[in-house]
Formats: structure tokens, sequence, C-alpha cells
């Protein structure tokens, strides 16, 4: 059996982000497949793994992490990589973690997910997720030359 597993599914991003930073550490782990779209994550039996009801869940060492975020710390701690070496560094990776999860995930995840998967077309709550995203990203850490352009499902 795997170190570490996570309950998961391909199309969360708060998903991947733990997923990817297992595989980049080189970590034991495997996936646990959380059928998202069938009602999983409502049933009590997947409430009594995370009463939230949300995917990423961690479990390692008799523990049981939920929270894209919360999980990223715990495994930058246990692992050793990707964490930062004074308080200053990781401090600065904390920040990023939750402007990502606030400010930059939490809009885009819901756009994708209207846009992509419920197939709503242009409504005035994705016109509103749209302004969010594209606020989110003039951050000043970039110039505009600098910037990607926005993944497809972004552009109307």
């Amino acid at each position: 059996m795997a170190e570490y597993r996570l309950y998961c599914f391909a199309q969360s991003g708060n998903a991947y982000k733990p997923a990817l930073m297992l595989a980049l550490a080189g970590a034991d782990w495997a996936p646990r497949f959380v059928d998202f779209f069938n009602g999983e994550t409502r049933t009590p039996e997947y409430r009594a793994v995370n009463e939230m009801g949300e995917v990423p869940v961690l479990e390692h060492a008799g523990k049981r992490l939920s929270q894209s975020g919360a999980i990223l710390h715990y495994l930058a701690a246990r692992l050793g990589r990707f964490g930062g070496e004074t308080d200053d560094e990781r401090l600065e990776i904390l920040r990023w973690i939750l402007f990502d999860n606030h400010k930059l995930t939490s809009y885009i995840a819901t756009l994708r997910f209207m846009i992509e998967f419920a197939r709503t077309g242009e409504t005035p709550v994705t016109g509103f997720l749209r302004g969010r995203v594209k606020g989110a990203r003039h951050r000043p850490c970039r110039s505009r030359a600098a910037r990607p352009p926005p993944p497809q499902f972004l552009q109307a």
C-alpha cells in the first residue's frame, strides 16, 4: 500500500495541485478516484471521509487532510520539498497559496465548471467570473507582455 493516498478526480484543479507535488517529490502515493460527477461527494460514505464533501483529501500516517492549501503545506513539511528554507520564504509561499485559492482558482474553477461541464453558456454569472479572473491576472509582479494568453475556456 502506498504511503500517501489522495482522493481525487482528473478534472479537479485543486486535486491536481497535491498530485503534482507528490509526483514531483517522488513520493509513494496512490490516487483514490472520487466519482464527483455521479454525486459521490454528496453521499454519507464520502462525507465520513470529508464532511465538506470536496476533493482533494489526503490520507497519510493516520491523518486525513482536506483543502489543497493545507495539504500542500503539510506535504512541504513532510517531504522536505517546495516549502522554503526560511520563515520569510515559507510566508511568501503561503501568501501565494492563499492568493491562488481565493483570487484565482476559486473563480477560474467555477467558470471552467460552468462552461466546460455544466455547459451553461454565457450568463451574468459567467460574465462576473470572467471579470474576477481578469482582475486576478493583473498582478504587479508580471508585465502585460510576459503574461501567457488565457486558456481557451476563458476567452469570450
